[in-house]
C-alpha cells in the first residue's frame, strides 16, 4: 500500500454502496439520503457554529435537537438554503446555526431526525496544537540537509549546480547553459510539491507566510522536531532564510529555479535516489518578481530573527537592502520561468505586489518613510485570488496599516469580492472563490485576507464569518465530509495523498494539506495520467462542477505544496491569535 490507511472506513469500489456518516464519520452499508456536515476538529467558544444538513429529500420541518453541558434545544429545520448546484450535489441543504446557543466549552450531541447523533466539540483553543503539524510535512520536504524528516538527506549535488541563462527574451521561457560554464551553490531549500524542483517564488511565499504566522501567534508554536534550540517554526524559517541568502551570488546572477521539467520524466523515487542529483540546473535571471519576493522575506526575516540569531538577521538585512536597489535597475526583467508543459504554471506576470511588499518591509526594517512612497507607487490593486502568484492582499494590508488610502481601498475591494462570492455562488459553505487547481490553499488565502481586513476595520463581522466558514470547510464542513488537513486523530481523515515520498516511505503524511476539490473542466483531461481510477468512495458528493478524489495518483486533487502548508499554518495562527497587530506592521513609520 502507498500510505498507511486509517481504519475508519472500508475501501468501497461502488459509489452506490456509500452510506451516511455516523458519529465518528464512518461509512455504513447503504447509500445515504441525508448527511450532516460539521467541523470535526471543533469550535472556539466565540466562533460561528453553522452545521449543514445535505439531503435527497425535503426535510423542512423535520426536528433536530442538540444536548450537552446543561443545554437541550429542539427545533425544526427551516427551508433549504440552496438547491443542487456547483457546491451542493443534492437538492436540499439546510443550515443549523448554533453560534448563540453553544458557547460553553464541552461536548454536544446533535441529532437530525432519525440519524445517529454527531459530536460537536467546543474548546478554548481548538486550533493551536494543529499549527505545528504542517511543519512536520515541510521538514519532510527539506532538501540538501541531514535535518530532514523521514527520508535520507538528498540533492547535495545542488552545492555545485550548473548555471542556465535565458535564451533571448526571458518571457519566452527558454534556457541554455551559461557560456562560462559557471556553477553555483544552491544547496538547501524545500521541494515544492510531489516533485524535486525548487522554485524561488514559492519558496519565498512559504517563508513569508511562516514569518507572519509566528508574529501573529508565537505562543502556539512548540519545539518538537527542531534540531536547534528554536521552536519548530523558527527552525523552519531559518532553513528557508539560509537558502534564499544563496540566490544572489553576484551582482548579475539571481537564481529563480533549481531543477527543471526533466524531473517529471523519471517516475516516483525518493529524493536520495534521484539520478539527476549533481546534474540539476540553476536557472538565473534578474527577474523583479522573484527578486522582490526575496527582499520581502529577508527584510521581515531580519526583524523576526533579530532576537534569536543576530548574525543571521544582519545578513538578511544587508542583502535585502542591496537586492531591492538592484531589482529597481533598468536591466532587470519582470519575471522568468521555464517554458514546459509542467512548469508554465509558474509564470507570475504581476510584479507590483511583490515590489510593494518589499518596499513596505524595508520601511518597517529601517523606519524610513521614503519606502512607504515606493510601496504606494507599486500598489498592486485588488487581487482576483490569493496564491503564490497573487500576493496583492499582503502589501495592501501593510498600506492600510500605514493609513495609505489606496491600500485600504484595494484590500476592501478584494475582500469584498470574496464576500460577495461567499454569499452567492459559494453557498451553502460560503466558499470565497471558484473551483480551480489548488482550490483549498487559494480559499484559505482569501479567508486569511478577510480575517485581517476585519481586524483592520475595513469590513464587518462578515469577514470573520468567511474566515471561519473556510476553516470549517477544511475540517469537514464540505460536500464530502472530509478533513483536508492530514491528522490521524481526526475521524474523517483522508487516507491518500499524492506524495511519492510518503508512499515510498510508507508514512501517513502528517500535517499535509490536500489540494482539495477542483472543477471537472480541469480534472478530466488529467485523469489519463493517473495510474489507477478513483474508487468512487466519495463520488456521491461530487457535483456537476466540483470533484474530489481520495486517490494517491490524483495530483490535481491531492498534491500538497509548500505554499499551501504555509497558508494553513497562517490560518491556524490567525484562528488562535492573541496579537492586536495581526500581521506585525506596528514597526511601519
Amino acid at each position: 500500500m502507498l500510505v498507511r490507511k486509517p481504519d475508519f472506513y472500508p475501501r468501497v469500489r461502488n459509489p452506490l454502496l456509500l452510506a451516511c456518516f455516523t458519529l465518528c464519520g464512518a461509512l455504513l452499508t447503504a447509500e445515504p439520503e441525508t448527511v450532516v456536515r460539521w467541523n470535526h476538529q471543533g469550535y472556539a467558544p466565540d466562533q460561528p457554529k453553522e452545521i449543514i444538513v445535505m439531503s435527497q429529500q425535503d426535510l423542512a420541518g423535520a426536528m433536530w435537537q442538540v444536548v450537552g453541558e446543561g443545554l437541550k434545544l429542539r427545533s425544526p429545520l427551516e427551508a433549504s438554503v440552496v438547491g443542487a448546484g456547483p457546491n451542493a450535489p443534492w437538492p436540499f441543504n439546510y443550515r443549523i446555526d448554533l453560534s448563540a446557543e453553544i458557547r460553553e466549552p464541552g461536548d454536544y450531541a446533535l441529532t437530525v431526525g432519525d440519524l445517529d447523533p454527531v459530536e460537536l466539540k467546543v474548546r478554548e483553543a481548538p486550533y493551536a496544537a494543529l499549527a505545528n503539524l504542517p511543519l512536520v510535512h515541510l521538514r519532510m520536504q527539506r532538501s540538501g540537509t541531514d535535518t530532514v524528516r523521514w527520508h535520507e538527506a538528498s540533492h547535495f549535488g545542488d552545492a555545485a549546480a550548473w548555471l542556465e541563462v535565458p535564451v533571448g527574451d526571458p518571457a519566452d521561457g527558454k534556457w541554455q547553459p551559461d557560456p562560462g560554464e559557471r556553477r553555483v551553490d544552491v544547496l538547501g531549500g524545500w521541494y515544492d510539491a510531489g516533485d524535486h524542483i525548487k522554485f524561488t517564488l514559492t519558496t519565498s511565499y512559504t517563508i513569508y507566510h511562516l514569518l507572519l504566522a509566528y508574529e501573529v501567534a508565537p505562543e502556539i508554536f512548540e519545539t518538537r522536531h527542531s534540531t536547534s534550540d528554536l521552536p519548530d517554526i523558527l527552525d523552519e524559517i531559518r532553513h528557508g532564510l539560509e537558502y534564499v541568502l544563496k540566490l544572489w551570488p553576484d551582482r548579475d546572477t539571481f537564481i529563480v529555479q533549481v531543477g527543471d521539467s526533466a524531473d517529471h520524466s523519471l517516475g516516483w523515487r525518493l529524493p536520495v535516489d534521484d539520478e539527476l542529483d549533481g546534474q540539476r540546473p540553476a536557472k538565473a535571471a534578474l527577474a523583479r518578481v522573484q527578486m522582490a519576493s526575496v527582499v520581502a522575506v529577508l527584510a521581515r526575516g531580519a526583524r523576526v530573527m533579530a532576537d534569536h540569531d543576530e548574525a543571521l538577521a544582519d545578513r538578511c538585512a544587508t542583502m535585502a537592502r542591496a537586492l531591492m536597489t538592484r531589482a529597481q535597475e533598468p536591466d532587470t526583467v519582470p519575471a522568468a520561468f521555464e517554458r514546459a508543459s509542467t512548469n508554465d504554471f509558474y509564470l507570475d506576470r504581476s510584479e507590483n505586489d511583490q515590489l510593494s511588499l518589499a518596499a513596505l518591509e524595508l520601511a518597517a526594517l529601517d523606519g524610513d518613510e521614503a519606502w512607504l512612497e515606493v510601496a504606494a507607487h507599486y500598489a498592486p490593486g485588488p487581487g482576483r485570488e490569493v496564491s503564490w502568484s497573487y500576493w496583492h492582499w499582503l502589501p495592501n494590508s501593510g498600506l492600510a496599516a500605514a493609513g495609505v488610502a489606496v491600500g485600504c481601498d484595494d484590500l476592501t475591494a478584494e475582500v469584498g469580492a470574496y464576500l460577495e462570492h461567499a454569499a452567492g455562488p459559494g453557498q451553502p459553505w460560503g466558499v470565497p472563490n471558484r473551483y480551480m487547481w489548488g482550490s483549498m490553499a487559494r480559499w484559505i488565502g482569501a479567508a486569511n485576507a478577510a480575517r485581517v481586513a476585519t481586524a483592520e476595520g475595513l469590513v464587518g463581522s462578515e469577514g470573520d464569518a468567511l474566515f471561519y466558514g473556510v476553516l470549517d470547510y477544511v475540517f469537514g464542513r464540505n460536500n464530502w465530509g472530509v478533513s483536508f488537513l492530514f491528522d490521524e486523530r481526526l475521524p474523517n481523515r483522508l487516507s491518500e495523498l499524492y506524495s511519492p515520498t510518503a508512499y515510498l516511505m510508507d508514512r501517513y503524511p502528517v500535517g499535509a494539506l490536500s489540494a482539495g476539490p477542483t472543477n471537472r473542466h480541469t480534472h478530466e483531461p488529467m485523469e489519463r495520467f493517473f495510474n489507477e481510477p478513483d474508487d468512487g468512495r466519495l463520488a456521491a458528493f461530487d457535483t456537476d462542477i466540483a470533484v474530489f478524489h481520495d486517490n494517491r495518483y490524483d495530483f490535481v486533487c491531492h498534491e500538497s505544496t509548500i505554499g499551501a502548508q504555509a497558508d494553513i499554518v497562517l490560518m491556524l495562527a490567525l484562528a488562535s491569535r492573541a496579537s492586536a497587530d495581526p500581521l506585525g506592521w506596528k514597526e511601519l513609520p
